[in-house]
């Protein structure tokens, strides 16, 4: 029988939240960071999306045959591993020196608004981006 297996990367934006799986509309499961899950499955095709609140990803389409061991990964939004973690970094850093010191940095201020913003995109318009599956 085939098999599907579900990995999912650690991230800093999601770290403390489960991500649903839903196969061809059904749900499956509930992930976590860092966990591997696997399923048996029947031969056929099949429709994999993930969702989290609101957001969710792009259907992964893909077909399995008698003996085959399908390896899919999510991930979040690209770069989110990066962005979070430096748009509060500036976040602090800007506040920091304002209220210490009264120094008001547009580009501190600028950059971290672009941050925060490339963030919103995903969260808003761009929601059934924020999480990316991937067949490895």
């Amino acid at each position: 029988m085939p098999k599907l297996l579900i990995r999912r990367n650690s991230e800093w934006a999601n770290k403390m939240r489960s991500f649903e799986l839903y196969l061809n509309g059904i749900k499956i499961a509930d992930i976590k960071d860092r966990q591997n899950l696997s399923f048996e499955i029947p031969e056929g095709k099949y429709q994999l999306i993930a969702k989290i609140d609101w957001c969710g990803s792009q259907p992964l389409n893909f077909e399995v045959e008698k003996g085959e061991v399908k390896r899919i990964e999510i991930r979040g939004f690209i770069y989110s591993r990066y962005l979070l973690p430096a748009a509060i970094f500036l976040g602090f850093l800007y506040f920091g020196l304002y209220f210490k010191f009264q120094y008001n940095s547009l580009v501190l201020a600028t950059t971290m608004m672009v941050l925060f913003g490339y963030m919103m995109y995903f969260m808003s318009f761009g929601r059934n981006q924020y999480l990316r599956l991937f067949e490895i």
